[in-house]
C-alpha cells in the first residue's frame, strides 16, 4: 500500500465549503449539489478505480513479459516551459529529475524540447483533448473548456468558466463525458490499433477511452476541488495554506492510487498520471501565479512524484521505460476586479452587447427548457466565441431557433461582430467594453457537416481581412503563432465549435496587466491566449537506456522542428508502439 504523507490541515474550513454548498439558498446551486452528490454515489460505488473494458484480461500478480517499452506519461496542468525548465535544471525538483534519470544535476538520458506550443485556446480541455488525440481541435471537436454544439443544442462545460455546474465534470468521470464528446480516436485506441495486448491504466485524466482502467480520487476531494473551482464566493474564503491543501488532496489521491495499483497488479505497459492541482492553485493564489506555482511544484507535485517513481522501480516499472512529462499550458496574472473581468451577468458585460443589437442571449446555464434564444457565448479566458442562429427562423420573441442551420452571414454574424467592434473602438453601445479587445474575428457559415473556413479579421463598416494580412499591417508581437494555431481550431469537420464570431481578448503577459482582459468571472490568473507564457508548454521525454541526443532525434522525426500539441500525441502513439514495424526503422535511425 503507498505511504500516506501527512496533509496541511484546513479541516475545519473545508467543512465550512460543504455547509455552503449542501446548505445553500433556494436561488443558489441546491439543485446542483445534489446533481452532483448523485453523480459522486456511482463513485463511491465503482470505488477508487474503473475497469473499463470489459474484454480485458484479469490482472496478474506480476507484470506480463515486456514485447516493447514501457511509458509513462506525467500530465502537469498549468505548467509552462520556462519555469518548470528551470526549476529542474536549478535542482529545485530532485524528484522529478530522478525520475527522468538525472545523475548528479545531468539530465543525460532526457531531451528538453524547447519549441513546444499548445493550442488555442490555451486552455485545460481543449489542450489535453489535442494531446489525448493526436489531432487538432477542429478535427477532435473539444473546442474548449466550454462551447456550444449546434446539432443538439447542448452547451458542454467539462470545465465550467461561465457555468457555475459541475455536474457535466463529475459525469467525465461516471459517464465517460468528455470521451463521447470528442470526434476522434484517442491515443490509447490508437496505440491498441498496433499493440493490442498493451495494459494502459490512466489516473484522472478527463480521455481514456481505450485504456483498460481509470484510477479516481476520492469523491470528497473532487468534489471540494470543483465546486471552488467554479463558486467566486468559496474561493475568497480560502486563504494560501487552506488552497494548497485543498488542490494538494487531489493530486494525493490520484498518485497514491496509481501507487496502490501498481504495488497490487504491477506495472501497466501504458501509464498517464494527471494532476490538476497546479494549475487550480495558481488561479486563485493570491501571490500571483508565478510563485504560487513554483510553490506547489516544489512543495506538493515533486514528493508525490517521488512516491510514484519509488513505486515504479521497485516493481521494475522504469526498466525499459519512456517517461514524458508534459503540459496543457501556462498561466499569466490578471487584475482581479469587475473592469478587467468580462464576466455574465450585468449592463457593462459582453452579452449586453448583443442584446442592444437586438439579441436573444442564452442564460448562463447548463440545461434549458426553452429555445427562444438566437444566440449563445462560451468563455476560454482569454477568448469567447460566439454562437448565432439563422434568426430568420425564429423571428419573434419566444420563437424557437432552427440551429441545424447556418446562420446567415450579413444579416446575423455581421451586426453581432460589428457590435463587439463598435463597443471595443468607441464604448458604443457598452462603455466598459472599450479597449478590452484585440480581435473581433469571424467568417462565412457553413453547415455543421462541412469543413468549416477560417477566421479572418473584422475591421469595421462590414469588411473583413484575411488574418494572416492583418497582422501584416497590424503586427501583434505579444502573440505567437497565432494564425497557424487559430486555423487548427476553426478549419475542419468539427471548425464551427469555435463559433460563428471569436472574441479575441487583450490578455498578454508581453502588456501591462492593467491592459489585460479575461472572459470569466474574477480571477488572479488566467490563460487562453497565444501570449508566450499561456502559450509555451514543457516537452520532456526521458529513457534511461538511451541518450539526450537520441531522444532529440527521435522527438524530431515523430513531432517536427517545432511541435504544436497535437504532435506530443503522436510521440505518445510512437513511443508506445516502438516495436511496430512501420516505426522501427524512425527510431534505429535515431540511435547514433
Amino acid at each position: 500500500m503507498a505511504k500516506t504523507r501527512p496533509r496541511r490541515a484546513a479541516d475545519a474550513r473545508r467543512a465550512l465549503y460543504l455547509l455552503l454548498l449542501l446548505g445553500a439558498a433556494a436561488c443558489g446551486p441546491v439543485g446542483h449539489a445534489v446533481s452532483m452528490a448523485g453523480e459522486a454515489t456511482k463513485l463511491t460505488f465503482e470505488g477508487s478505480a474503473r475497469e473499463l473494458r470489459d474484454d480485458a484480461e484479469p490482472p496478474e500478480a506480476e507484470p506480463p513479459a515486456a514485447t516493447g517499452p514501457r511509458l509513462v506519461v506525467l500530465a502537469l496542468d498549468g505548467v509552462d516551459r520556462g519555469q518548470l525548465y528551470e526549476m529542474l535544471e536549478a535542482g529545485s525538483l530532485p524528484e522529478l529529475a530522478a525520475l527522468l534519470g538525472a545523475s548528479g544535476g545531468a539530465f543525460e538520458h532526457a531531451h528538453f524540447e524547447r519549441e513546444a506550443m499548445t493550442t488555442l485556446p490555451s486552455s485545460t480541455m481543449v489542450a489535453w483533448a489535442t494531446v489525448m488525440t493526436g489531432v487538432p481541435p477542429a478535427q477532435h471537436g473539444i473546442a474548449g473548456n466550454e462551447f456550444f454544439i449546434r446539432e443538439t443544442r447542448e452547451l458542454a462545460a467539462p470545465v465550467p468558466v461561465s457555468v457555475p455546474e459541475t455536474s457535466q465534470v463529475m459525469a467525465i468521470y461516471t459517464e465517460d463525458y468528455v470521451n463521447r464528446l470528442s470526434l476522434a480516436p484517442t491515443v490509447y485506441e490508437r496505440m491498441r490499433e498496433r499493440r493490442p495486448d498493451l495494459r494502459i491504466w490512466v489516473a484522472m485524466h478527463q480521455l481514456y477511452r481505450g485504456a483498460d482502467r481509470l484510477l479516481l480520487p476520492d469523491r470528497t476531494a473532487l468534489i471540494e476541488t470543483m465546486q471552488v473551482s467554479v463558486e467566486d464566493e468559496l474561493r475568497e474564503l480560502l486563504t494560501t495554506e487552506e488552497a494548497l491543501s485543498l488542490y494538494e488532496e487531489l493530486d494525493q489521491e490520484s498518485i497514491e492510487n496509481a501507487v496502490d495499483a501498481i504495488s497490487a497488479d504491477g506495472t501497466p505497459d501504458v501509464l498517464t498520471v494527471y494532476l490538476a492541482g497546479t494549475d487550480h492553485y495558481a488561479h486563485v493564489s493570491r501571490d500571483g501565479p508565478d510563485v504560487a506555482r513554483e510553490r506547489y511544484l516544489r512543495e506538493a507535485v515533486d514528493p508525490l512524484v517521488g512516491e510514484l517513481r519509488v513505486a515504479l522501480e521497485e516493481a521494475g516499472g522504469l526498466d525499459d521505460t519512456y517517461v514524458v512529462v508534459t503540459s496543457d499550458h501556462g498561466h499569466t496574472q490578471v487584475a482581479h476586479d469587475d473592469r478587467h473581468s468580462l464576466a455574465m451577468e450585468g449592463d457593462d458585460e459582453p452579452p449586453e452587447v448583443l442584446r442592444r443589437a437586438g439579441f436573444r442571449v442564452r442564460p448562463f446555464a447548463l440545461e434549458q427548457e426553452r429555445g427562444d434564444f438566437d444566440a449563445v457565448v462560451a468563455y476560454q479566458g482569454a477568448m469567447a466565441y460566439v454562437y448565432l442562429a439563422d434568426r430568420s427562423t425564429c423571428p419573434e420573441a419566444g420563437q424557437e431557433c432552427d440551429w441545424s442551420k447556418p446562420p446567415r452571414f450579413r444579416e446575423d454574424v455581421l451586426p453581432a461582430a460589428d457590435a463587439f467592434f463598435a463597443s471595443d473602438r468607441s464604448g458604443e453601445p457598452v462603455p466598459e467594453m472599450k479597449d478590452t479587445l484585440d480581435l473581433v474575428l469571424v467568417r462565412e457559415p457553413r453547415p455543421v457537416p462541412e469543413p468549416d473556413l477560417p477566421f479572418e479579421a473584422y475591421v469595421g463598416c462590414g469588411r473583413t481581412v484575411p488574418l494572416r494580412a492583418h497582422l501584416a499591417r497590424h503586427p501583434m508581437p505579444h502573440y505567437v503563432a497565432l494564425e497557424p494555431r487559430l486555423r487548427d481550431l476553426a478549419v475542419g469537420p468539427a471548425g464551427e465549435r469555435a463559433g460563428d464570431v471569436l472574441l479575441v481578448a487583450r490578455n498578454s503577459d508581453r502588456v501591462p496587466i492593467e491592459e489585460r482582459h479575461y472572459f470569466s468571472p474574477p480571477y488572479r490568473s488566467w490563460h487562453g491566449s497565444a501570449g508566450r507564457k499561456d502559450s509555451e508548454i514543457p516537452l520532456i521525454v526521458a529513457h534511461r537506456g538511451r541518450t539526450a541526443s537520441e531522444l532529440r532525434r527521435i522527438v524530431g522525426r515523430v513531432a517536427g522542428p517545432a511541435p504544436r500539441q497535437q504532435h506530443v500525441g503522436d510521440l505518445l502513439v510512437a513511443l508506445a508502439t516502438e516495436d511496430e514495424p512501420a516505426r522501427r526503422s524512425a527510431f534505429a535511425a535515431a540511435s547514433p
